[in-house]
């Protein structure tokens, strides 16, 4: 009699077992509009996503714009610093050319007047010391 018993528990466990894992899966699905509803609160949660995304892109376009201008403005400053004391060198450099040439101009027409008036004293001084 024991053995019976023993044979109908464990015939029992087993059946039990048995069941057991035939109607797991069963609690496990969910209905077709528990599986919609998911899809749809996804694709929301993805529109979510791709809006944030374009908002992060933007923020971060109108950063590298903020930098590029002040970048700009940066390099106006450099440009301006080392261009103006360049022209001033420049224009400096050109005026005192331009002096210099007529002044040299002048010495030289000068130069040609003292050669002429040496000349015509040399040649009054000798016409004086032939004509006493």
């Amino acid at each position: 009699m024991e053995l019976v018993l023993e044979y109908l528990m464990k015939m029992t466990l087993v059946l039990s077992i048995f069941l057991s894992v035939l109607v797991l899966p069963a609690f496990c699905q969910k209905p077709q509009n528990a599986v919609e509803t998911d899809i749809a609160v996804i694709k929301t949660d993805i529109a979510v996503i791709k809006t944030e995304i374009k908002n992060i892109k933007e923020t971060v376009n109108n950063g590298f714009n903020t930098v590029q201008k002040g970048f700009d403005r940066q390099n106006n400053i450099i440009i301006a610093c080392i261009g103006i004391p360049w022209a001033i060198l420049a224009l400096g450099a050109t005026v005192w050319g331009i002096l210099a040439h007529r002044r040299s101009g002048k010495d030289h027409t000068l130069e040609k007047q003292v050669e002429t008036l040496t000349q015509e004293i040399e040649t009054l001084k000798q016409q004086r010391i032939v004509q006493p």
